[in-house]
């Protein structure tokens, strides 16, 4: 059922998955994201703000940094996720794998690899930190408009 919270959590984390995108290009090689990289996270985004947080809304301020920290590590995740699903892609159409199990595995491997290029400072602080203030403002928006 559509709520405020949810649209203001959609909107919020749409938003937040925007900024975040634009903040993590730099740590690409030669600083360029996969193509599909910036409309995924705003999608990833809309997703977690409306069935995640936005659903969870209402609970209190305390609940809201659970919800944001949860929303930040499935963001981070699924971020990751893309990044290694559109390498794989781009490795199949060289015929590096011999058959679909081989480049679904590598998909995990290519996840574990391609995470050690963004342990900054800055990038956790914005995964986390920007999630929990957008868990806030949603939950006051599901306070507020009930």
């Amino acid at each position: 059922m559509p709520t405020a919270a949810r649209l203001a959590g959609a909107i919020l984390f749409g938003l937040w998955g925007f900024y975040h995108a634009a903040l993590a290009a730099p740590f690409f090689l030669e600083g360029r994201p996969p193509r599909s990289f910036l409309p995924a996270s705003v999608i990833i985004g809309l997703y977690l703000g409306w069935r995640y947080v936005g659903r969870r809304a209402g609970n209190g301020y305390g609940a809201a940094i659970g919800a944001g920290v949860t929303a930040g590590f499935a963001f981070g995740f699924l971020s990751l996720l893309v990044i290694a699903f559109s390498q794989m892609i781009r490795h199949s159409l060289h015929n590096r794998y011999q058959g679909l199990s081989d480049a679904i595995l590598d998909i995990f491997d290519l996840m574990i690899s391609e995470s050690s290029r963004f342990t900054d400072i800055n990038l956790f602080i914005s995964l986390f930190g920007g999630a929990v203030l957008c868990a806030w403002v949603t939950e006051y928006v599901g306070q507020k408009y009930r």
